[in-house]
């Protein structure tokens, strides 16, 4: 119900309220990929494809191995080419960007930690701010560049040669890298397969939050069923080439569905509004 405008005296002269246009929010752009279908030679791994990931979200691709979650990601930075398909940001054709812009605009964390190379931690960092910087680091890259470490608990790791690193501590090193790119897409491949339990959880927490405080478009693929349902907004399930079923965790959480992706018998509760798997395991048989 509208509010009554208070009764009050006025003169003949005094201006009317005049009606306030219907304004709403405009729809963000999206990250929009449709008809994607990738190919290693004849053998087809993507077919007919369509996601899209909406602005301060992240959305877990989830599926076997060889379901094609690492193409996918792959394919939308341009690694792998993809044999039909769009990949849209908005207005904005990913795959006609310039090498430049595209990595100004989206970033990519691959799966594992990277090889040995005898840069320091701060800078193998810095190579976040490659598409940025003209002919030297100037003192806002630098400061990207702590954020980053910051963020990723590695300050006092800042001095260090990424080879003398555990795998571990080298993932984080290229997540950090890619923190310190500032972009809006953040596409990472497994990127907690190499981090210990804690650095897991606070990893993914960092994502969850940093999609959502700076409207990242975040597309991972991660194989833990449990981490992806607390920390992703939606998930995508993988199998055979094609998207199974896609929407929030809860939705797309059932057994008979994980069941017959995985090949595997599962039982799935939910404990405070988050879906929890575990796999059915035959009964053992007491010890006489």
């Amino acid at each position: 119900m509208k509010p009554q405008p208070q009764t009050q005296s006025a003169s003949a002269s005094a201006p009317q309220p005049q009606p306030q246009p219907d304004v709403r929010p405009a729809r963000l752009p999206a990250l929009d990929i449709r008809g994607a279908r990738f190919a290693y030679g004849r053998r087809t791994v993507l077919a007919d494809l369509d996601l899209t990931v909406d602005r301060g979200t992240v959305v877990g691709l989830l599926g076997p191995n060889g379901s094609g979650k690492s193409t996918l990601i792959r394919g939308i930075c341009r690694i792998h080419r993809p044999k039909a398909g769009t990949f849209r940001l908005g207005d904005i054709d990913l795959h006609r960007l310039a090498p430049r812009e595209l990595a100004r605009t989206a970033a990519y964390v691959p799966q594992g930690s990277p090889g040995p190379f005898s840069l320091t931690v701060t800078e193998a960092v810095m190579l976040g701010r490659t598409p940025h910087v003209r002919l030297r680091p100037s003192r806002a890259d630098e400061r990207h560049v702590r954020e980053a470490m910051e963020l990723l608990d590695l300050t006092a790791l800042g001095d260090r040669h990424v080879d003398e690193l555990s795998g571990g501590q080298a993932q984080r090193v290229v997540i950090a890298r890619a923190l310190a790119q500032q972009p809006e897409v953040l596409l990472l491949d497994e990127p907690t397969s190499a981090l210990d339990l804690r650095h897991q959880v606070e990893t993914l927490h960092l994502v969850h939050t940093l999609a959502v405080e700076r409207d990242l478009y975040v597309l991972m693929a991660i194989h833990d069923l449990n981490l992806a349902a607390r920390f992703c907004h939606r998930v995508a399930l993988l199998h055979g080439g094609r998207i199974v079923t896609a929407g929030t965790p809860a939705g797309v959480y059932r057994a008979d569905l994980l069941e017959q992706v995985y090949g595997l018998p599962v039982e799935v509760d939910v404990r405070d509004g988050v879906p929890e798997v575990r796999p059915r395991l035959p009964t053992r048989r007491a010890a006489p």
